[in-house]
């Protein structure tokens, strides 16, 4: 007498592979749209983050008055003015954006550095002059995580008119 209660261990086996497979395909299909999903995240967040470093930059430049302004060194990657009371530099070094506060005489003294943006490949400052004066400035920044095309912002700096 034959009894016939449950599934052989062969129907077992055919079942465990066929929904090891089920498994093993939809993880694959969400690791291809995930991965480049995140990689395009990182990439749209690099580059918001270099717009920023940007308007930033170009907060202190408008904020300028080029009358009262002393530039103190203006190299293809640093630039460094005197305010009222201190001075105030934008660096590129070590791959990130700078921004530094306090006393430059030859060289940093005193200073407070504040990280501006990281990631960055490659920074340039390029100065439009006029008369010895520097009348703009335009900052590229290239990003790390895609080198095709730069963030570049051009400012005037404004002469502000005495009341």
């Amino acid at each position: 007498m034959r009894n016939k209660k449950g599934f052989s261990l062969l129907f077992f086996l055919v079942y465990l592979m066929l929904f090891s497979m089920i498994a093993f395909f939809s993880c694959h299909i969400m690791v291809i749209f995930v991965i480049p999903c995140f990689s395009s995240m990182r990439k749209c967040q690099s580059i918001i983050a270099l717009h920023i470093a940007t308007d930033l930059f170009v907060r202190d430049i408008r904020a300028l008055d080029s009358a009262k302004t002393i530039w103190k060194y203006t190299s293809p990657h640093e630039i460094v003015w005197h305010e009222e009371s201190h001075d105030i530099g934008w660096n590129f070094k070590n791959n990130c954006l700078e921004r530094k506060e306090g006393v430059y005489h030859q060289g940093w003294i005193k200073q407070n550095t504040s990280m501006v943006a990281t990631g960055i490949n490659q920074a340039h400052f390029k100065y439009e002059k006029k008369e010895n004066n520097i009348i703009a400035i335009e900052l590229s920044l290239i990003p790390a995580v895609t080198r095709e095309k730069p963030v570049t912002c051009y400012i005037a700096i404004r002469r502000k008119e005495k009341t």
